[in-house]
């Protein structure tokens, strides 16, 4: 082997090493950059925001459902005759959710939406609709 083909063989392993570093550091910057995205997404879903919901006396006797909707799923907080006044407590788990109230002898379904912040809510029953006071 002439001193030619060795330097070519020496320049051809010294760039295959550059680009396979270069290679390795692009993929550990994109993944960097991808596990940072997901942590942000994880501290976003974690919310402490809760809401209070009482549930006041114009709505005793009465056979209800109360559902918190994120727009895509909803979650049943309540199902029942409610004998007294009661407050329900709910965190909430979306950017934009909206309370459910529905009227089991009516089937009327009331849509409240809900603060961003937490706050206390007081359902008032009137007729078969319910509002929030």
């Amino acid at each position: 082997m002439g001193k030619k083909t060795a330097r070519a063989n020496h320049s051809f392993m010294l760039g295959s090493f550059i680009l396979i570093i270069l290679l390795f550091l692009t993929v550990f910057l994109f993944l960097m950059w991808a596990f940072k995205a997901f942590q942000k997404q994880e501290e976003e879903q974690t919310r402490n925001d809760r809401y209070e919901i009482l549930i006041d006396s114009s709505s005793l006797g009465v056979p209800l459902k109360i559902y918190v909707s994120d727009g895509i799923d909803d979650s049943l907080i309540f199902s029942g005759t409610p004998s007294a006044e009661m407050t329900l407590s709910v965190g909430r788990f979306a950017e934009e959710s909206t309370l459910l109230a529905v009227d089991e002898e009516s089937d009327q379904v009331s849509v409240i939406p809900l603060p961003k912040e937490s706050a206390r809510i007081t359902l008032h029953r009137s007729g078969s609709e319910f509002t929030v006071e």
